[in-house]
């Protein structure tokens, strides 16, 4: 906080009160809805000390954080009549920016300004590193998690779609590892990086993916890959993909922007719809 870094937090909630306070900072969030959030399960009653221990211990990190000084504090945890409140000002989050460089993104393309678009996708795809909050539990964590996970993975297909429109080899391997680590169940991302190497002539590259692919789909969801995946390879390892050492190639399969598809588990349900919490 401010100069100081905070390396340690009263037991408790006091860690995961700040957390969603800072998500929500600048709004009022009730006692009732605290507790729902922090002791899923719990039963809630305003004679309940468990959230007050946490308010006090959240407030005793923040004191110490600021060495004691009240003026020096840019994060302060304030009592209102229903609930509490987070104050913060001079704060940078990179959620902030991520969002902020999407909305930046989706405004250049209703504008048709591919290239700053453009650039704005591969702002957000550097802001994202992540999970959102990795190695913490709770029902509100696993839906921010979920919609930073889907917003990143549509910024990552926005810029593979670009970079195979531009026929840039390098952005659109990278685009396409990146979305792997994200979801490793998208053939269709298996298939392009194939396609991409098998224009090279890297053909340990596309048996390396292609191996990958078929490992991840039929260890993880019992299924096998599908027909065009099998296609590709067949075409890729005989030389058919091979793109003329003279000209540049445009790779098949570019679109601008296709949304992008996972495999599911047999029976699994479909992932319900992010919507991310009004701030």
């Amino acid at each position: 906080m401010g100069s100081a870094a905070v390396t340690s937090w009263h037991a408790g909630k006091a860690r995961q009160l700040f957390q969603y306070l800072l998500l929500n900072r600048g709004r009022i969030i009730r006692r009732e809805k605290l507790f729902e959030t922090l002791w899923p399960g719990g039963a809630w009653s305003r004679s309940s000390s468990s959230l007050k221990v946490a308010v006090h211990g959240l407030r005793r990190t923040l004191e110490r954080a600021a060495g004691g000084a009240p003026d020096l504090r840019p994060v302060e945890v304030v009592s209102r009549e229903h609930g509490y409140q987070l104050d913060a000002t001079g704060l940078w989050l990179d959620i902030d920016e991520f969002d902020r460089a999407l909305r930046a993104a989706h405004a250049a393309e209703a504008r048709g300004a591919r290239a700053e678009a453009t650039a704005c996708y591969r702002r957000a795809a550097r802001l994202y590193t992540g999970d959102f909050l990795a190695g913490e539990d709770g029902d509100w964590v696993d839906e921010q998690r979920a919609y930073y996970r889907t917003r990143a993975l549509h910024a990552l297909t926005c810029l593979r779609a670009d970079a195979l429109l531009r026929g840039d080899h390098a952005e659109a391997v990278d685009a396409c590892r990146r979305i792997l680590e994200i979801d490793p169940y998208q053939e269709e991302v298996y298939q392009t990086l194939m396609v991409l190497h098998a224009r090279r002539g890297e053909l340990g590259q596309v048996r390396s993916w292609h191996r990958m692919c078929v490992r991840r789909l039929q260890r993880d969801l019992n299924v096998p890959p599908a027909e065009t995946t099998r296609r590709i390879f067949i075409r890729a390892v005989r030389g058919e993909l091979r793109a003329p050492e003279a000209r540049t190639t445009r790779t098949d399969g570019a679109r601008r922007c296709p949304a992008p598809r996972s495999r599911r588990p047999p029976g699994a349900r479909p992932a319900p719809r992010i919507v991310r919490p009004r701030r």
